[in-house]
Protein backbone atom coordinates (compact mmCIF):
# COMPACT_ATOMS: atom_id res chain seq x y z
CA UNK A 1 0.00 0.00 0.00
CA UNK A 2 2.66 2.17 0.95
CA UNK A 3 4.43 1.57 -2.41
CA UNK A 4 1.38 2.75 -4.68
CA UNK A 5 1.06 5.48 -2.80
CA UNK A 6 4.87 6.60 -3.05
CA UNK A 7 4.76 6.00 -7.11
CA UNK A 8 2.63 8.42 -8.53
CA UNK A 9 4.45 11.25 -5.56
CA UNK A 10 7.68 10.19 -7.68
CA UNK A 11 6.48 10.59 -11.02
CA UNK A 12 4.98 13.63 -10.27
CA UNK A 13 7.57 15.24 -8.81
CA UNK A 14 9.53 14.05 -11.85
CA UNK A 15 7.01 15.78 -14.08
CA UNK A 16 7.78 19.19 -12.25
CA UNK A 17 11.55 19.00 -12.60
CA UNK A 18 11.04 18.54 -16.58
CA UNK A 19 9.51 22.59 -16.00
CA UNK A 20 11.56 23.95 -13.44
CA UNK A 21 14.04 26.81 -14.84
CA UNK A 22 17.41 25.92 -16.00
CA UNK A 23 20.56 27.68 -14.63
CA UNK A 24 22.58 29.70 -16.21
CA UNK A 25 25.66 27.44 -16.38
CA UNK A 26 23.47 25.29 -18.13
CA UNK A 27 22.05 27.54 -20.61
CA UNK A 28 26.10 28.37 -21.04
CA UNK A 29 27.15 24.79 -22.04
CA UNK A 30 24.08 24.73 -24.29
CA UNK A 31 25.04 27.60 -26.35
CA UNK A 32 28.48 27.05 -26.39
CA UNK A 33 27.72 23.39 -27.47
CA UNK A 34 24.90 24.91 -30.21
CA UNK A 35 27.79 27.09 -31.33
CA UNK A 36 30.34 24.15 -31.78
CA UNK A 37 27.93 22.42 -33.55
CA UNK A 38 26.71 24.75 -36.47
CA UNK A 39 30.33 25.86 -36.65
CA UNK A 40 29.51 30.09 -36.13
CA UNK A 41 32.86 31.90 -35.36
CA UNK A 42 33.27 33.75 -32.38
CA UNK A 43 32.87 37.68 -32.52
CA UNK A 44 36.70 39.51 -32.38
CA UNK A 45 36.56 42.20 -29.79
CA UNK A 46 36.31 45.59 -31.49
CA UNK A 47 40.29 46.70 -32.26
CA UNK A 48 41.27 49.33 -30.36
CA UNK A 49 42.56 52.47 -32.85
CA UNK A 50 45.28 54.85 -31.77
CA UNK A 51 44.17 58.88 -32.60
CA UNK A 52 46.80 60.22 -34.42
CA UNK A 53 46.46 64.65 -33.77
CA UNK A 54 43.49 63.82 -32.09
CA UNK A 55 41.76 61.60 -34.84
CA UNK A 56 40.51 58.47 -34.92
CA UNK A 57 39.11 56.60 -38.10
CA UNK A 58 35.17 56.53 -38.13
CA UNK A 59 33.51 55.02 -40.45
CA UNK A 60 29.88 55.95 -40.04
CA UNK A 61 31.94 59.50 -41.15
CA UNK A 62 32.35 61.04 -44.65
CA UNK A 63 36.06 60.41 -45.82
CA UNK A 64 36.52 58.89 -42.16
CA UNK A 65 35.98 62.35 -40.04
CA UNK A 66 39.39 63.34 -41.30
CA UNK A 67 38.85 67.25 -41.54
CA UNK A 68 37.89 69.54 -44.59
CA UNK A 69 34.44 68.89 -44.80
CA UNK A 70 33.69 73.24 -44.86
CA UNK A 71 30.63 75.13 -45.40
CA UNK A 72 28.98 76.63 -47.04
CA UNK A 73 29.53 72.90 -48.99
CA UNK A 74 30.08 70.65 -46.18
CA UNK A 75 31.53 67.29 -47.78
CA UNK A 76 31.43 67.58 -51.96
CA UNK A 77 32.55 64.54 -53.40
CA UNK A 78 30.40 64.93 -56.47
CA UNK A 79 33.04 62.36 -58.62
CA UNK A 80 32.65 59.82 -56.00
CA UNK A 81 36.55 59.37 -55.42
CA UNK A 82 35.59 58.49 -51.96
CA UNK A 83 32.28 56.66 -52.22
CA UNK A 84 32.83 53.01 -50.95
CA UNK A 85 36.27 53.43 -50.35
CA UNK A 86 38.62 51.85 -47.15
CA UNK A 87 40.55 53.49 -45.12
CA UNK A 88 43.85 53.06 -46.68
CA UNK A 89 42.32 54.50 -50.18
CA UNK A 90 41.03 57.82 -48.21
CA UNK A 91 44.02 58.56 -46.77
CA UNK A 92 45.82 58.51 -49.94
CA UNK A 93 43.90 60.26 -51.38
CA UNK A 94 43.82 63.06 -48.47
CA UNK A 95 47.64 62.88 -48.85
CA UNK A 96 47.33 63.81 -52.38
CA UNK A 97 45.19 66.80 -51.60
CA UNK A 98 47.74 68.11 -49.09
CA UNK A 99 50.56 67.86 -51.25
CA UNK A 100 48.94 69.49 -54.36
CA UNK A 101 47.63 71.94 -52.20
CA UNK A 102 50.71 72.70 -50.31
CA UNK A 103 53.37 73.08 -53.91
CA UNK A 104 50.14 75.06 -55.56
CA UNK A 105 50.13 77.27 -52.26
CA UNK A 106 53.57 78.04 -53.39
CA UNK A 107 53.62 78.18 -56.72
CA UNK A 108 50.83 80.95 -56.73
CA UNK A 109 53.11 82.82 -54.66
CA UNK A 110 56.17 82.16 -57.27
CA UNK A 111 54.13 83.15 -60.26
CA UNK A 112 53.76 86.43 -58.59
CA UNK A 113 57.31 87.08 -57.35
CA UNK A 114 59.40 85.46 -60.55
CA UNK A 115 57.35 87.58 -62.35
CA UNK A 116 58.46 91.01 -60.79
CA UNK A 117 61.52 90.63 -59.27
CA UNK A 118 64.52 91.85 -61.20
CA UNK A 119 67.14 89.19 -61.94
CA UNK A 120 70.42 88.79 -63.82
CA UNK A 121 68.76 86.09 -65.85
CA UNK A 122 65.57 87.76 -67.01
CA UNK A 123 66.99 91.28 -66.94
CA UNK A 124 65.04 94.14 -65.11
CA UNK A 125 62.59 94.93 -67.19
CA UNK A 126 59.62 93.45 -65.50
CA UNK A 127 56.98 91.76 -65.56
CA UNK A 128 57.92 88.84 -67.10
CA UNK A 129 55.94 85.52 -68.40
CA UNK A 130 56.32 82.63 -65.75
CA UNK A 131 55.20 80.25 -68.20
CA UNK A 132 58.68 81.05 -70.17
CA UNK A 133 60.88 81.05 -67.18
CA UNK A 134 61.66 77.46 -67.18
CA UNK A 135 62.24 76.77 -69.99
CA UNK A 136 65.43 79.23 -70.20
CA UNK A 137 66.79 78.29 -66.89
CA UNK A 138 70.25 76.84 -67.32
CA UNK A 139 70.48 73.23 -66.63
CA UNK A 140 73.76 73.69 -63.90
CA UNK A 141 70.62 75.52 -62.10
CA UNK A 142 67.75 73.23 -62.36
CA UNK A 143 69.66 70.30 -61.26
CA UNK A 144 70.25 71.20 -58.04
CA UNK A 145 66.53 72.53 -57.89
CA UNK A 146 65.54 68.90 -58.69
CA UNK A 147 67.37 67.13 -56.39
CA UNK A 148 66.51 68.84 -53.74
CA UNK A 149 62.63 68.12 -55.11
CA UNK A 150 64.12 64.36 -54.68
CA UNK A 151 65.51 64.32 -51.58
CA UNK A 152 62.39 65.82 -50.43
CA UNK A 153 60.03 63.20 -51.59
CA UNK A 154 62.46 60.20 -50.83
CA UNK A 155 61.97 61.32 -47.03
CA UNK A 156 57.83 61.94 -47.44
CA UNK A 157 57.77 58.31 -48.80
CA UNK A 158 60.34 57.29 -46.01
CA UNK A 159 57.94 58.27 -43.14
CA UNK A 160 54.38 57.87 -44.59
CA UNK A 161 54.26 54.88 -47.14
CA UNK A 162 54.54 51.25 -46.63
CA UNK A 163 57.66 50.08 -48.04
CA UNK A 164 56.73 48.12 -51.40
CA UNK A 165 56.88 44.24 -50.82
CA UNK A 166 54.21 41.50 -51.12
CA UNK A 167 50.97 43.35 -49.75
CA UNK A 168 49.22 45.83 -51.10
CA UNK A 169 51.33 48.88 -52.70
CA UNK A 170 50.85 52.42 -52.14
CA UNK A 171 49.47 52.51 -48.44
CA UNK A 172 50.13 55.11 -45.84
CA UNK A 173 51.43 53.43 -42.54
CA UNK A 174 48.63 53.14 -40.03
CA UNK A 175 50.35 55.60 -37.53
CA UNK A 176 50.71 58.02 -39.90
CA UNK A 177 48.33 61.37 -40.66
CA UNK A 178 47.99 62.00 -44.23
CA UNK A 179 50.33 65.03 -44.65
CA UNK A 180 51.77 65.45 -41.45
CA UNK A 181 55.61 65.43 -42.60
CA UNK A 182 57.32 66.49 -38.59
CA UNK A 183 58.10 69.83 -40.25
CA UNK A 184 57.28 72.25 -37.86
CA UNK A 185 60.08 74.62 -37.48
CA UNK A 186 58.27 77.28 -36.30
CA UNK A 187 55.89 75.84 -33.63
CA UNK A 188 52.72 76.01 -35.44
CA UNK A 189 51.04 73.13 -34.89
CA UNK A 190 48.39 72.70 -31.96
CA UNK A 191 48.68 70.31 -29.14
CA UNK A 192 44.50 70.94 -28.84
CA UNK A 193 42.70 67.75 -31.35
CA UNK A 194 40.11 70.69 -32.39
CA UNK A 195 42.67 72.78 -32.75
CA UNK A 196 44.16 70.63 -34.95
CA UNK A 197 41.36 70.17 -36.65
CA UNK A 198 40.35 73.75 -37.72
CA UNK A 199 44.19 74.61 -38.72
CA UNK A 200 43.49 71.56 -41.26
CA UNK A 201 40.67 72.58 -42.53
CA UNK A 202 42.33 76.20 -43.13
CA UNK A 203 45.10 74.58 -44.48
CA UNK A 204 42.72 72.24 -47.20
CA UNK A 205 40.64 75.48 -48.06
CA UNK A 206 43.60 77.64 -48.99
CA UNK A 207 45.06 74.74 -51.13
CA UNK A 208 42.10 74.10 -52.88
CA UNK A 209 41.96 77.63 -53.47
CA UNK A 210 45.75 77.97 -54.64
CA UNK A 211 45.23 74.76 -56.94
CA UNK A 212 42.40 76.92 -59.08
CA UNK A 213 44.29 80.06 -59.19
CA UNK A 214 47.61 78.70 -59.83
CA UNK A 215 45.77 76.83 -62.74
CA UNK A 216 44.25 79.81 -63.73
CA UNK A 217 47.36 81.92 -63.90
CA UNK A 218 48.72 79.14 -66.30
CA UNK A 219 46.18 79.22 -68.62
CA UNK A 220 45.50 82.96 -68.81
CA UNK A 221 49.38 84.02 -69.59
CA UNK A 222 48.79 81.23 -72.06
CA UNK A 223 45.76 82.96 -73.75
CA UNK A 224 46.76 86.41 -73.78
CA UNK A 225 50.33 86.49 -73.23
CA UNK A 226 50.55 88.89 -70.37
CA UNK A 227 52.26 88.71 -66.87
CA UNK A 228 49.43 88.33 -63.77
CA UNK A 229 49.32 91.53 -62.35
CA UNK A 230 50.07 93.14 -66.09
CA UNK A 231 47.07 91.33 -66.93
CA UNK A 232 45.20 93.33 -63.43
CA UNK A 233 46.06 96.47 -64.91
CA UNK A 234 48.77 96.89 -61.51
Amino acid sequence: MLVRTLLPLVALASSAMAFAPVTTSTRSSANMRLAADTGAPEKPPAPVVKKINGWAPDASKPCFGLPGAISPLGFFDPLGFTKDSDLGSVKRIREAEVMHGRVAMMATVGYLIGENTPTIAYGFEHPTIANDQLATISKGVLLPFFLVINICEAYRASRGWVEPGPGKLFTLRENYYPGDLGFDPVGLKPTDASEFAAMQSKELSNGRLAMFAVAGMCVQELVNGKAILENLGV
